[in-house]
């Protein structure tokens, strides 16, 4: 299996033009669109197994990435089948999967429309042995301003994501934990890992929105472990 480029140890998801380190490519300077009504993230409740740090009202307007460490040497990608088509009953989210790597700044892209997922073409393949597969989604962007996963905070364990591949194999997942972690204190080591246990982990952004900043507080992160 190819190894992941290095990780940095201070990784963000945020919204474009928050910070100069954000991708044109994947954010483009996009603010949240005008009459786009707030959506309020819901509150900790000891029923909920999502570790929260600050739930509080969010635009749906996102735009996530994921800031990667040293892109100069890009693997080749996977030989095995990619990601095709993501569907999570328990959100009702069903979206197509896109094979994405690293873009020019050493950002992880992300596909601009929040339809779409992007697959880090870096990480393991469904049908891998080991590693964790990493997908990523805006919550919102213009084209569609309430994604598929913006409702990623409302997961629960024990929830089933269908992951199929690009040959029409479906695989199963079943939700083992739902974090919501601060973006200054998160470190994505532990999930971007080609090695171990396998697992598939799903990025998005919430929390609070830092209207000077033009950015979320907080990623939504699900990582689920194989249901079979």
């Amino acid at each position: 299996m190819n190894r992941l480029p290095g990780i940095a140890a201070v990784a963000l998801i945020v919204l474009g033009g928050a910070t100069s380190s954000v991708s044109p490519r994947t954010a483009g300077g996009l603010l949240p669109p005008r009459g786009v009504a707030t959506v309020s993230a819901p509150a900790s409740s000891s029923l909920s197994p999502m570790k929260r740090t600050a739930p509080a009202p969010a635009p749906v307007q996102v735009l996530p990435e994921i800031q990667v460490k040293d892109a100069s040497v890009k693997p080749a990608g996977k030989a095995l089948p990619a990601p095709a088509r993501i569907r999570y009953p328990a959100i009702k989210a069903d979206m197509l999967a896109s094979e994405v790597g690293i873009a020019e700044d050493g950002a992880m892209e992300v596909p601009d429309d929040a339809a779409i997922a992007g697959w880090y073409r870096y990480s393991a393949a469904p049908s891998d042995k080991s590693g964790s597969t990493i997908i990523a989604a805006h919550a919102g962007s213009i084209p569609t301003p309430r994604g598929p996963l913006y409702d990623l905070r409302e997961s629960r364990a024990g929830q089933t994501i269908e992951i199929v591949d690009t040959k029409g194999a479906t695989s199963l997942w079943k939700v083992a934990d739902v974090e919501q972690l601060h973006k200054e204190t998160l470190d994505l080591g532990p999930y971007f890992s080609d090695t171990g246990e396998r697992k598939l982990v799903l990025f998005t952004c919430g929390g609070r929105w830092d209207k000077d900043r033009q950015s979320y507080d907080d990623n939504i992160i699900v990582t689920a472990i194989p249901a079979g």
